[in-house]
């Protein structure tokens, strides 16, 4: 069925600047394998999407992060989610910086490695944060049925974005500034955790500008048909986070009309 009951850690893209890094991640001991292969039958998809969600969080855990020569250290929440703060005792080069994590027993034996990366954004003039669902993703996040319904029949490779979006979040991401220091992305959704790898594939497929996602809360397998319906007001909350971390930066945000980011002041 794809999935591993071995404890597993999971790391996702994260960010930051010499006085502030963090990463954020889970840990799990019942977790869906990486998907491999990808069908546009119905049948496959529905079982890709519900694997999502069927989940074993473990609470409670230690993780540990090594970062030049000392080590960070936090436990795991209720939910298994991970959060990892710390600063640079040196200078930090631009761009992305390879990191790894360690799952903890409580004899301090290793459970379960996992490796990501840190962002430390370029000195451009702008930085962007874009919501995802019907602002470049087409989602149909207003009509529940057509919502489940694209979930269900559609995955991260048969899935479209807008019409002429993909273009543009590229022009932006080398507006005013040198190919090889493209202006960062982030983006910001009320889809859960467990949606992370599908979102990174779709980004990745339609060769969209790679950047720092920030999602909601997971679910599991009983909330299985309200996924994508947080709370919007934790999605302001992290774009808030980001601005706070990114005190001197020119943002500009990217939504659909519905949205009311437009409302956040720095």
């Amino acid at each position: 069925m794809g999935f591993t009951n071995q404890p597993a850690i999971k790391l996702y893209l994260g960010y930051g600047h010499a006085e502030h890094l963090v990463i954020y991640g889970h840990a799990l001991s019942l977790s869906p394998l990486p998907r491999k292969k990808f069908s546009k039958l119905f049948p496959f998809n529905l079982l890709a999407l519900i694997r999502m969600v069927i989940i074993r969080p473990i609470k409670g855990a230690t993780v540990r992060l090594q970062w030049e020569d000392k080590q960070i250290s936090t436990l795991t929440d209720t939910d298994g989610f991970i959060k990892l703060n710390w600063q640079s005792e040196t200078s930090l080069v631009f761009g992305w910086h390879k990191v790894s994590a360690e799952l903890l027993a409580a004899d301090n034996t290793v459970l379960a490695t996992a490796f990501s990366s840190v962002l430390i954004p370029h000195s451009t003039q702008f930085a962007f944060i874009s919501d995802i669902d019907d602002t470049f993703l087409i989602s149909h996040s207003s009509n529940r049925s057509k919502r489940l319904s694209v979930l269900f029949t559609r995955n991260a490779r048969t899935r479209k974005p807008f019409e002429g979006v993909v273009n543009h979040y590229r022009m932006l991401a080398q507006a005013q500034t040198k190919p090889d220091e493209p202006n960062p992305f982030f983006y910001v959704s009320s889809s859960e955790w467990n949606l992370y790898d599908y979102i990174l594939e779709f980004i990745r497929i339609n060769d969209l500008p790679k950047g720092i996602l920030l999602l909601s809360t997971m679910k599991k397998l009983t909330h299985f048909l309200a996924t994508g319906q947080n709370n919007h007001s934790a999605k302001f909350a992290r774009v808030v986070r980001i601005l706070e971390a990114f005190a001197q930066q020119k943002f500009v945000l990217l939504v659909e009309s519905s949205q009311q980011a437009p409302f956040i002041h720095k």
